[in-house]
């Protein structure tokens, strides 16, 4: 007689805990927000005034950008499997712990960029309005419409194309280090003799 051996959920296994995906979140917001700021410093070093060196600093904080969120999303990923662990038996949910952490994180960052952009636009509005009582008379409105006009006919159909398919990418990239590291945190074997 053959029997097969199943995995049974023991009584106390709850199979998703938000603590370990909370954590992990916060780990992806700080990891983020420093690697980005060294993926500009970085960038802003290699910064020069010719027309390459624009597009080089342009793909470089690209590129610089992409493996700072790969890496911080895989370590926020990692970090919220690892914590998941104790919570479950099943060892592949670590991939829905990463995904998880991502979402959060995700959302998280959302608000917190809608609080600056009220911030920054409300002291942009304020300066702008210290700056406009000074106007020159030559300076009137049908100047600023023409400026306006000339700045929107500037912007290319196929730039916003290229760049929503980048930042498509990227966040999709992100999802992805999250879900792997969730996956891989949760597979960690602790060894005690190292």
């Amino acid at each position: 007689m053959i029997t097969e051996t199943k995995v049974i959920h023991s009584p106390e296994c709850r199979c998703l805990s938000w603590k370990p995906v909370v954590a992990g979140a916060l780990v992806a917001i700080g990891l983020t927000f420093l690697l980005n700021l060294f993926s500009v410093a970085i960038g802003l070093t290699a910064y020069s005034t010719s027309s390459e060196g624009v597009e080089t600093l342009a793909l470089g904080g690209l590129i610089g950008t992409g493996i700072g969120i790969v890496a911080s999303m895989f370590a926020a990923g990692w970090i919220a499997g690892y914590l998941g662990r104790s919570y479950c038996n099943l060892r592949h949910i670590g991939a829905i712990y990463g995904f998880l952490t991502w979402c959060l994180a995700l959302i998280v960052s959302v608000f917190v960029a809608m609080q600056a952009h009220e911030y920054v636009h409300f002291y942009a509005d304020f300066i702008s309005g210290a700056a406009n009582s000074f106007q020159l008379p030559n300076a009137g409105p049908a100047a600023a419409a023409a400026a306006v006009t000339a700045t929107a006919t500037n912007l290319s159909t196929n730039n916003l194309i290229i760049s929503t398919y980048i930042i498509f990418i990227l966040f999709f990239l992100s999802a992805f280090a999250c879900s792997l590291g969730g996956h891989c945190g949760m597979r960690h074997k602790y060894n005690e003799n190292l």
